[in-house]
């Protein structure tokens, strides 16, 4: 009776994943979202983002809104450790908004906060070339390196929800970036642009310098062929 006893409390317990070399068990917690969805692809890497998106203001008129020139950003794997964690699905929504937050007291605060989570590996950045937003894995150790350059295909606003930023800029749209160009190498293709944190540029160019840089973070899931 005791053994019977135990069984099912033990059965009862909240079943813990299964450790697993992909992400397949953090793929099922993809943040819900309306873009489209990503068919007959499996989920690579998912990368926190920290950085800046990018603007101009050079009509010399204020009452323009500022032109975008793209976005700059260190990623940090988050998915090696997401994967395995019981608590992921509760702390993916937070996890940008904290390491912004931290990221404007300074490198070191964020360092401390990603260092003490596991979250700390920097596989790479983001970046434009020549107006194609990029994504190059070039600290990975597999040969070739990953490397996503993609194109905008869908978006949506962030959730009311989202931090608003260091200045209350509000958050940057959540993206479906796909390459229909097949510039992508690694086995990488399509990265989705969730959880954003800030980096959202102003109405119009009014007080605005010709250049400036609006604080961001956000994840990137990145996704590509089944293997």
């Amino acid at each position: 009776m005791a053994v019977a006893a135990l069984t099912s409390a033990v059965d009862a317990w909240p079943q813990w994943p299964r450790a697993d070399s992909g992400l397949s068990n953090l793929a099922k917690k993809m943040p819900a979202n309306t873009l489209p969805a990503p068919t007959d692809l499996e989920l690579k890497y998912v990368l926190l983002g920290v950085g800046t998106q990018n603007y101009t203001c050079l009509t010399g008129n204020a009452a323009d809104a500022p032109d975008t020139t793209g976005a700059t950003a260190k990623l940090y794997d988050l998915g090696t450790k997401l994967n395995n964690d019981p608590l992921a699905q509760w702390k993916i929504p937070a996890i940008s908004g904290l390491a912004l937050s931290l990221s404007a007291f300074g490198t070191w605060q964020l360092d401390m906060y990603l260092n003490a989570e596991g979250y700390n590996q920097w596989l790479g950045n983001h970046f434009f070339t020549l107006k194609v937003p990029t994504f190059s894995l070039y600290k990975t150790k597999t040969t070739p390196h990953p490397l996503a350059m993609v194109a905008k295909k869908a978006d949506q606003d962030a959730p009311k929800t989202a931090c608003q930023g260091t200045t209350g800029e509000g958050a940057v749209k959540w993206l479906y970036l796909a390459d229909d160009t097949n510039l992508s190498v690694g086995g990488v293709n399509t990265v989705y642009r969730l959880e954003t944190a800030g980096g959202n540029k102003p109405d119009t160019c009014q007080g605005m310098q010709n250049y400036f840089e609006v604080p961001y973070a956000a994840q990137y899931w990145v996704y590509g062929p089944k293997a």
